[in-house]
């Protein structure tokens, strides 16, 4: 989307992975305008929630915009299939080990991934390093309504 004027971003990935006593909640904001009109590039926000740590924080990652995306958003060309592949492989590589050890390790995805509307309000949040709070409001009533299971912390087996 990347339109200044528009109150709507674009929008995030949510996606939760389980295995006995754990829960890995993670999801993926757009690149965006914040209220201030700044550009702010996606992120991706992860934590694990355990019996031990039934709180955990939410840790972010930026995922960095490369040096020939920002070229052609300075100057309004556009990308052939396979640059926007290579750059999405790029920015996409440190959240592809994490999946690749989700696999590994024996997590099984719960229900199925939703996207999510993100604002310029969840982008100011996420450009000054705190969890956007409207943006997880929204997300936990996805949840609900998709049927999540209510708690974080799975039933052990």
């Amino acid at each position: 989307m990347m339109n200044p004027t528009n109150d709507l971003q674009g929008v995030g990935l949510y996606a939760e992975f389980r295995k006995p006593n754990a829960t890995l909640q993670i999801f993926i904001t757009p690149d965006g305008y914040d209220e201030a009109g700044s550009i702010v590039t996606a992120h991706a926000y992860r934590r694990t929630v355990t019996p031990w740590s039934p709180k955990k924080q939410w840790r972010s990652s930026s995922l960095r915009i490369t040096h020939r995306m920002g070229e052609v958003r300075g100057y309004g060309g556009e990308l052939s299939a396979y640059e926007l592949e290579k750059i999405a492989s790029k920015r996409l590589a440190p959240l592809s080990s994490l999946f690749e050890n989700l696999i590994k390790q024996g997590w099984s995805v719960e229900k199925e991934p939703f996207f999510i509307e993100c604002s310029k309000k969840d982008l100011t949040d996420v450009r000054m390093a705190k969890t956007p709070a409207k943006l997880m409001y929204r997300i936990n009533q996805t949840r609900k309504a998709m049927g999540f299971p209510e708690s974080l912390i799975p039933e052990t087996l």
